[in-house]
């Protein structure tokens, strides 16, 4: 019975450091070897050589309730290992995130386990036989449902990549206090179960802290992306209005001159042709006219960015805007990511001479604002469309350092759709009697 303590052990520590790299669990053969290592160390601290034949009385049992080590030197080898663990077996993560999310997970199991602890003591006694398991599997199921609502439900790691020096040394600090605080306790249950307005006190600050430090951290990132994105694109088309507004008095001059070409001609065939060639060099395009007339400077100046590129390989971009993008609550830096991740796909799929079409429309009483991007390209399967939203998942592979820097567009799409709560579009049609296939979001 103790190996079973043992295993719900590892399965607990599994859960938390995937779930805080951001990574979902799957039967590969590195998670595997994450689960089989950290097992075995498992099984090494607590074996006791002893005389006895049975097996679960060469395992130790006192103090192994809060960590699966019972003294500091332990615990610092095992944080030593799991470091070694997640750098080696989690991929891709940054060294520094490595570090970050061995502390936290560290902090996190203490955290989930002081707390399974004290709920599970006020309805067994601490010397109970089945206390043990049942807080253990208390445990699981609080770690479980942290990897449900990162990774399942939000699709996405906590924090992100936990950039930013104060997040990390938050992070690390909070860990310290806590971990400082169970080998002070000399790793004993019993001081959990006799200093319960102590810990809620301790535990209380550290998590307002961390709370304080995740909202702010978001709120700062949400605000860099916005002004880089206002710094990369409204200066777009601002010149763009610039250049429209310079050419008002050239416009005029054409004016006059249509206006005697009206007077002069003899036919009306002859002054059609006559303003026809004239006027052929001065029309604006339509598709600018749409682009000067968008609510949003930042995707104006974005699209028409895009539409340059697009023009230099030859290939025709085409706005159809029906809807403001005023009233949505999706973040403007999080609409440029998503047409931005589309628009290069479609332009990648395609060829000199084609013609790819964006369209952004909203039918009435509905809150969601459909986005969509449609490029000529045989009929794909449901399967298909599915898998291009898999990570890292690309028809093309391009390295950089071994690794392939491709694949993760769509991917990223898919989980700013989920935090919104929207909708991926993903169909085959038809335009001008081409096959497109059309991709797309429906977001709030």
């Amino acid at each position: 019975m103790i190996y079973f303590q043992i295993l719900l052990d590892s399965v607990i520590m599994l859960v938390l450091c995937y779930t805080l790299a951001g990574q979902p669990i799957r039967l590969e053969k590195n998670v595997v070897i994450w689960f089989l290592s950290f097992h075995v160390l498992c099984l090494l601290f607590r074996y006791q050589p002893t005389d006895s034949s049975l097996l679960w009385e060469i395992f130790a049992i006192n103090n192994y309730d809060l960590l699966p080590v019972n003294n500091p030197i332990l615990l610092f080898i095992l944080m030593l290992c799991v470091l070694i663990l997640n750098s080696s077996l989690i991929r891709p993560v940054s060294n520094m995130k490595t570090i970050v999310v061995t502390f936290l997970s560290f902090l996190v199991w203490i955290l989930l386990r002081t707390f399974s602890i004290a709920a599970v003591s006020f309805l067994l006694d601490s010397e109970a036989a089945l206390f043990p398991y049942v807080h253990r599997s208390v445990t699981l199921l609080l770690a479980v449902l942290l990897y449900y609502v990162l990774i399942v439900k939000r699709g996405n790691g906590f924090l992100g990549d936990y950039s930013g020096s104060f997040t990390r040394i938050m992070l690390i600090q909070s860990s310290i206090v806590v971990i400082s605080m169970v080998v002070y306790a000399n790793f004993e249950t019993s001081f959990v179960t006799q200093n319960l307005l102590l810990i809620l006190i301790v535990f209380s600050l550290v998590i307002s802290m961390n709370i304080w430090m995740i909202y702010e951290h978001n709120k700062r990132s949400r605000q860099e992306k916005r002004v880089s994105a206002i710094e990369q694109y409204l200066p777009v088309i601002d010149e763009l209005v610039s250049e429209v507004r310079a050419r008002q008095h050239e416009f005029h001059n054409k004016l006059l001159a249509i206006h005697s070409i009206v007077e002069t001609a003899s036919t009306l065939p002859e002054a059609q042709t006559q303003i026809s060639a004239y006027t052929k060099d001065v029309m604006m395009q339509s598709e600018i006219r749409e682009i000067l007339q968008l609510d949003n400077k930042v995707i104006g100046g974005f699209l028409y960015t895009k539409m340059k590129i697009a023009e230099l390989k030859k290939i025709t971009l085409t706005p159809r805007i029906h809807a403001l993008f005023g009233p949505m609550e999706t973040e403007e830096h999080q609409l440029v990511e998503i047409f931005g991740v589309l628009i290069d796909n479609a332009l990648e799929a395609s060829y000199p001479g084609d013609e790819i079409i964006v369209t952004v429309q909203r039918a009435d009483n509905n809150p969601l604002t459909e986005m969509t991007v449609m490029n000529p390209h045989p009929p794909k399967s449901s399967t298909e469309f599915k898998q291009m939203f898999h990570k890292g998942y690309s028809t093309k592979q391009r390295l950089q350092g071994g690794r392939s820097s491709r694949g993760y567009g769509l991917y990223n799409v898919q989980q700013i759709v989920f935090q919104q709560k929207g909708k991926i579009i993903t169909r085959n049609t038809e335009y001008q009697g081409i096959p497109y296939i059309c991709i797309g979001v429906q977001i709030p």
